[in-house]
């Protein structure tokens, strides 16, 4: 049976697209193995989930200090290095590119081909924080992502950056949901365990900001009729957990696994993915409440000048705003007495997920990828 190392740099606890493509390896044949960073609790264990050993490594890490986020990921590289003499694979799978030196390194001691899996432009995901590095680590990035085997992204924008000085494209595995995973599920059921009434709208991601995170938290009353449900992690988790406390129609509801949040957002009437258009990386990044959305045939709203909002234009499926609060409200309140509307729009984006974005395109993609590498399974 053949057997990929997947390389992480989050603890793995609610990261969709690995659970995803987890679960179609081992559905393939493939033993997998994670070794994932748990800079949250800083302790190493090991368990299975879903037919999945993962190996979680520490030392602990704060999230957005970009100097102790460093060397807490070199001491990880240190330890999934150790950790990976020990194990057993033919296929070094790199989750982004601050796992790509690790698999390198690993793969080149022990003669094993490397997967590629690119997330983002990581340059531009750091942007932000540490324009200077973000310069400096560009050229190393394409350098070293041009090395690797095999590479799979997440949208043709990448595809595009990442194929370039290669001889075999890269391919599509998109951040799709598989719906699989909740078949048959009640949507009023849902919206009765979360206590959720009137006019739902979600957000399920990162909570940082030039996300709308703090815009969703403040911008409705109880008399809108607007039920706003926010669930995830990062810095704006406290000022989230504060405005949830203070009204009544903000329900905080923590993190989430996979499958529970594709549960909500078929719950939801409206999906907002409303990310700044200045920040490089969200220009370039797909937003997976965006497919999630169009997946459970719901219609969103996205901000123009980010490259998704090109789809949901062309799809019909959404609302395409400018970015800021008051934009934000307008819409929602409006979508609010538009039953009719979000019900085509939803109809739409399903349509459309079902012929050009779904999981199953993706899945043959990745398993292709593998056969490449390691031959049937």
């Amino acid at each position: 049976m053949p057997s990929t190392l997947m390389l992480l740099s989050n603890p793995h606890r609610t990261d969709p697209r690995v659970l995803r493509e987890s679960r179609a390896l081992v559905a393939a044949g493939y033993r997998v193995t994670v070794v994932a960073w748990d800079r949250d609790s800083g302790g190493d264990s090991e368990t299975e989930e879903e037919g999945v050993r993962i190996i979680r490594l520490g030392p602990g890490s704060p999230y957005r200090s970009p100097g102790k986020v460093f060397a807490g990921l070199v001491m990880f590289w240190a330890k999934a290095f150790r950790k990976s003499m020990g194990l057993d694979f033919d296929v070094v799978h790199c989750h982004d590119f601050d796992t790509l030196p690790l698999g390198k390194a690993i793969a080149c001691l022990r003669r094993r081909p490397v997967l590629y899996d690119a997330h983002e432009v990581y340059s531009n995901m750091v942007k932000k924080d540490a324009a200077r590095a973000a310069m400096a680590l560009w050229p190393i990035e394409k350098s070293l992502s041009s090395t690797a085997d095999e590479i799979v992204t997440v949208n043709e924008g990448m595809a595009d950056i990442l194929s370039r000085r290669r001889k075999a494209p890269a391919r599509l595995v998109r951040n799709s949901p598989d719906l699989s995973a909740i078949a048959g599920v009640d949507d009023g059921e849902t919206r009765r365990n979360y206590g959720l009434e009137g006019f739902v709208v979600s957000y399920l991601g990162s909570l940082e900001p030039g996300r709308s995170v703090e815009e969703l938290a403040t911008i409705f009353s109880p008399e809108d009729g607007v039920t706003v449900v926010i669930g995830g992690a990062g810095t704006l988790r406290p000022f989230v957990e504060e405005k949830a406390a203070e009204n009544p129609c903000v329900h905080f509801i923590g993190q989430v696994g996979t499958d529970e949040a594709l549960r909500i957002t078929c719950a939801s009437d409206l999906v907002p993915a409303v990310h700044d258009p200045t920040n490089p990386n969200y220009v370039m990044g797909t937003p997976i409440k965006v497919l999630e959305a169009m997946a459970c045939g719901r219609a969103v709203i996205t901000s123009r000048g980010i490259d998704i909002s090109a789809v949901v234009e062309g799809a019909g499926c959404g609302f395409v705003i400018e970015y800021g609060p008051r934009q934000l409200r307008e819409t929602i309140m409006s979508a609010s007495r538009s039953p009719a509307k979000l019900a085509e729009m939803g109809r739409l984006g399903a349509d459309y997920y079902r012929h050009h974005l779904s999981w199953d395109l993706s899945r043959a993609e990745l398993l292709d990828a593998y056969r490449a590498l390691t031959g049937p399974a």
